[in-house]
């Protein structure tokens, strides 16, 4: 891609953008990130110092039960009564039930504020008795082969917890001092009150979950329906090695803290949502961001102003070298006398010998132009009079006067037009074009029976001026290098249009053609002003004809470079050639300025 003056603005100025803005966004960066840094390290230990404080509450629940439990535990005797209930009397029964319930009340009353029922379990004649705010004394058969009693028939256990329903309850199982035998378990259904106020102390946040699981990994009553067990085996096998810590999980989505509580018998969790944390620091990032953007437009502004004030200077040199003509030579106004300034005045000096140059050049070129074209006039080809004379005697013998009379007369006006030697070197394109039908004329009768030709006009392309020897040279070089060389029929079509504000003069022919390699230096000749190389017919000649290049030449230095000939050809299927000149004939103002300096 060139360097030009966009480039260099461009570049310059996100060079200086990068060097303003980059700052900016950095430091933007770098506080938005230290700002959510901060609010999160605020959010783990506040809710490290919730999960103690949850914790330490349900450590004292499970102290008070474990309390309760034993009390009860101790009363062997009555116990010991009690397994042998069925075979007493009513008389004898009744009172010894009263004792239990008796003490089962006074358990139950001293810590009604942490449960709301206490069952007493006898294994040996499967009844339990329990006491609540609702029942002094209950008695009801018990089968604890499943649910969850079902833990104490497998080995002895002390305080755990288990879901009885919705309601959350507290298990321990009585066994013999020796052997271990089971004799009864104890039951405590947990108030939900209790549940209620540690969940109260670790709800900080209202999108956070909080779970309670036992030792088995069971999600308790109460938990928030976030995760599964299974989701949270990973916290609480950690949980396991490292009993007296609160443990912190990041996964994609959220917080998770954990906390072993009491030796096990109970897991804490909570999750918080990633979410929770962005929308805390959400204002303090947002003031950041606008704070940020304000500063990054300002920069990008002032960069923007100063990139203008350095490329400009740059810019319209540059623009003024690439609209500069060959007829005017700008010369730019020296304003400063910095890195600029000093370019201004080189491209001064720089246009100034370019001038000298190109009228040195331009006035030898000139001059070498007029010589060809006047040597041109008095230019024909010597084997073409031949073959005509020849043929002229021919006629003379086979044939009447009149046609040779006809053959005369075009090779007269062939002649005449020829040697012509008029001050304009102008002509009419019917001038042209009778010419150009004399010629014809000589070649069918020269080829007689042979030559399709068809000549067509538009009536609308008027009298436009052109120099001489414009088309028929065309024609000549279409029968010596394309027909000539090809056996069989012959078919030659000279077509004259008006195309906008442009004459189109088309030669095509069917003959041989030109092959790639050929066509591709005729054209490279004819775009870059070089002579094309002498055909083997130029050779045998001993001369070289007017040709593509020279009628191109011409036209290019009396009409400027948006007019000559234009060739296409391939190689077996004929040729085409297009002559393009201004529709009028007059040169145009622009053109004219490029080859009078």
């Amino acid at each position: 891609m060139p360097f030009t003056g966009i480039s260099i603005r461009f570049r310059l100025m996100m060079l200086m953008i990068c060097m303003t803005t980059l700052p900016v966004i950095t430091v933007t960066w770098l506080a938005t990130n230290n700002t959510r840094d901060s609010v999160e390290k605020e959010m783990i230990d506040a809710n490290q110092s919730r999960m103690q404080w949850a914790s330490q509450y349900l450590d004292e629940l499970i102290q008070q039960l474990d309390t309760l439990f034993y009390s009860l535990h101790i009363q062997t005797e009555l116990i010991v009564e009690l397994s042998g209930v069925d075979a007493l009397d009513a008389g004898e029964r009744y009172p010894l039930q009263n004792r239990l319930f008796g003490t089962l009340n006074t358990a139950f009353y001293s810590f009604s504020r942490k449960i709301d029922q206490l069952t007493l379990y006898i294994h040996s004649t499967g009844r339990a008795y329990s006491v609540n705010y609702a029942s002094s004394g209950l008695t009801h058969s018990l089968d604890i082969g499943q649910g969850p009693w079902s833990r104490m028939l497998t080995t002895p256990v002390g305080i755990y917890f288990k879901a009885a329903g919705d309601s959350l309850s507290a298990y321990h199982s009585m066994n013999e001092f020796k052997g271990q035998a089971l004799i009864g378990g104890i039951s405590a259904r947990i108030n939900g009150k209790v549940w209620e106020q540690a969940a109260a102390i670790l709800q900080s946040e209202p999108e956070s979950a909080i779970f309670l699981l036992n030792d088995e990994g069971e999600v308790l009553p109460g938990s928030s329906p976030l995760f599964t067990p299974e989701e949270l085996a990973a916290s609480l096998a950690e949980l396991r090695e490292e009993p007296a810590s609160v443990v912190l999980d990041r996964t994609s989505d959220h917080y998770v803290f954990s906390r072993r509580v009491s030796g096990g018998q109970l897991f804490l969790v909570k999750a918080i949502p990633v979410a929770t944390i962005n929308h805390s620091a959400e204002k303090t990032i947002v003031a950041g961001l606008w704070t940020g953007a304000i500063f990054t437009a300002v920069s990008i502004l002032l960069s923007i102003i100063v990139s203008l004030r350095i490329s400009r200077p740059i810019v319209s040199l540059a623009r003024t070298m690439r609209k500069s003509h060959i007829h005017d030579f700008e010369i730019k106004s020296v304003q400063s006398r910095d890195e600029i300034g000093l370019l201004e005045a080189g491209y001064n000096f720089m246009m100034g010998r370019i001038k000298a140059l190109i009228e040195n050049e331009y006035q030898h070129e000139i001059e070498v132009k007029n010589a060809q074209l006047i040597a041109l006039q008095a230019q024909i080809n010597p084997h073409f009079l031949n073959n005509t004379l020849h043929m002229i005697g021919g006629m003379a013998l086979t044939k009447g006067a009149p046609e040779i009379y006809r053959i005369t007369q075009v090779i007269g006006d062939l002649l005449r037009y020829s040697i012509s030697a008029e001050g304009d070197q102008t002509v009419s394109l019917s001038e042209e074009l009778k010419h150009t039908a004399n010629y014809l004329f000589i070649q069918e009768q020269r080829f007689a029976g042979r030559c399709e030709v068809i000549v067509s006009s538009d009536d609308s392309v008027g009298e436009a001026r052109m120099p001489k020897f414009t088309l028929q040279p065309i024609v000549e070089n279409a029968f010596e290098h394309g027909l000539q060389r090809k056996e069989g029929k012959w078919r030659l079509e000279v077509r004259v249009r008006v195309v906008g504000e442009r004459l189109v003069l088309m030669v095509q022919d069917d003959g041989l053609g030109v092959e790639a390699a050929r066509l591709a230096a005729l054209r490279a000749e004819l775009r870059g002003g070089g002579r094309q190389q002498e055909t083997e017919a130029e050779t045998r000649s001993g001369r070289k004809g007017i040709g593509l290049h020279n009628v191109h030449a011409r036209l290019t230095l009396r009409f400027g470079k948006r007019y000559g000939v234009r060739l296409f050809s391939k190689s077996g299927a004929g040729a085409l050639v297009v002559i393009t000149l201004p529709a009028t004939g007059d040169t145009p103002d622009a053109e004219r300025g490029e080859r009078h300096v």
